[in-house]
């Protein structure tokens, strides 16, 4: 029995309605597509514009070379051991300890990452002073910046130190106006003197400590590290 034409236009009504049906499916997957890979992108532009920065700023290196910069005290005492970051590290923040006066200090140090990124790993370096006291008082920078210098009050002894922090990129490239953060304040018992103060130059940061000390701490000084951008 032969088939009537009525039956071929159904048959070809129903696979164009299924063939516009699949491309209007494609179409509408493509276009899911599309928008996802859109809200990616708009979701995460400041990870990928930081990722830009980072490879733009480069390494950072510490110079091997320190300048020691005086904060202030009196003239008695000996030299002590230095209190100085590891290799590629820089001060992040200090410690004191003291009884009627500063006996020993130290510093909290980070490494400089390969990718000019701080480290998130913190070290103490060893202690320079008399040996004496029984407080710790602590002097922290705020995450992301570094030690650039200590201000304070000084006459015959330390009386107090605060420590100066800035961000730790805006250090390295030497802007002009740079953010200034105090830490802590550490302050002895009945602390008297004359304002005293140490900044490391700019493009530098705190590296270490250096004292004379007798039965407690009479003088003392910083040690500047420069930052310098590698190839």
């Amino acid at each position: 029995m032969a088939n009537s034409p009525g039956i071929h236009r159904n048959r070809s009504v129903t696979f164009l309605r299924k063939a516009g049906q699949l491309t209007a499916f494609f179409a509408l997957a493509v276009l899911c597509l599309i928008a996802f890979a859109a809200l990616a992108s708009a979701q995460y532009p400041n990870q990928e514009r930081d990722r830009e920065r980072a490879f733009d700023r480069g390494a950072v290196r510490v110079s091997h070379e320190r300048l020691l910069v005086d904060f202030g005290g009196g003239n008695g005492g000996r030299p002590s051991p230095d209190a100085v970051c590891d290799e590629e590290s820089i001060a992040v923040g200090f410690h004191v300890q003291m009884g009627e006066f500063f006996n020993t200090a130290w510093l909290d140090c980070v490494h400089i990452r390969r990718d000019g990124e701080l480290g998130d790993e913190v070290r103490m370096t060893e202690r320079t002073g008399s040996p004496g006291g029984r407080p710790v008082l602590d002097a922290f920078c705020p995450r992301g910046m570094v030690l650039r210098g200590l201000r304070g009050r000084a006459g015959a002894s330390i009386d107090e130190a605060v420590g100066m922090c800035s961000p730790f990129h805006e250090t390295a490239e030497r802007r002009e106006r740079i953010a200034t953060e105090p830490t802590q304040p550490v302050v002895r018992p009945h602390a008297g003197g004359h304002p005293a103060g140490a900044e490391c130059p700019a493009g530098s940061v705190i590296t270490g400590f250096h004292s004379n000390s007798g039965e407690y701490m009479d003088h003392l000084w910083v040690l500047c590290s420069e930052l310098r951008r590698g190839d």
